[in-house]
């Protein structure tokens, strides 16, 4: 079904083209019926036998697949942020300076790291963060600090790898997984923090 929205996606903006000769485009491409419709603000809604499409003007979604369940989001244009919320938990990524307000406070929080983007993800059993920046110096020194901030918070160092100037090391506690990633040959010393919940 997603295919299908992307599919008409890329018509929409054809001002010659028919909400109907489009359905048929769309109805050959994946079979069944298909109403279609495309608002003059921008947005377009798409119903198939399968569940339907909707989006705004302003990147609002709704995608219900054919058991009724129902997806919800945002996807800014401008910035590329998305925002998704299910039945089953919620995605969320972006530009940003700062931390997500969900960060777990029993992981310190990795100081020398100059954010630039975060993903969450959480359901009711799981939860994962990613945090993107950029650190100073050749960044072994973030992950030594970061580490031992780790280690003096109770997590032990699981392993590590170095190589070519790239450095990953891993950490854990009984409730968390922390992954510490600095990228020596991408610009501006890129660097990643991952957290995940431990099964």
């Amino acid at each position: 079904m997603l295919a299908l929205a992307g599919f008409a996606l890329t018509f929409s903006a054809c001002d010659s083209a028919s909400e109907a000769g489009l359905e048929q485009l769309v109805e050959s491409q994946g079979g069944g019926d298909v109403d279609l419709d495309l608002n003059g603000d921008g947005g377009f809604s798409m119903q198939t036998e399968d569940g339907g499409m909707s989006i705004d003007e302003n990147g609002n979604l709704v995608v219900t697949d054919p058991d009724g369940s129902v997806v919800t989001g945002n996807i800014d244009a401008e910035t590329g942020d998305v925002s998704i919320e299910t039945e089953d938990g919620s995605f969320s990524s972006g530009s940003t300076t700062e931390l997500p307000a969900e960060w777990p406070s029993e992981i310190p929080e990795p100081d020398g790291l100059a954010i630039t983007s975060a993903t969450v993800i959480g359901s009711d059993t799981e939860q994962a963060f990613t945090v993107i920046g950029t650190v100073a110096g050749d960044g072994a020194g973030f992950v030594e600090s970061f580490g031992s901030a780790l280690v003096d918070a109770g997590f032990n160092e699981d392993s590590t790898f170095t190589s070519d100037g790239t450095i990953n090391n891993v950490y854990s506690n009984a409730s968390w997984s922390v992954s510490v990633a600095y990228f020596g040959d991408a610009t501006e010393n890129q660097t990643t923090v991952s957290v995940f919940t431990n099964s």
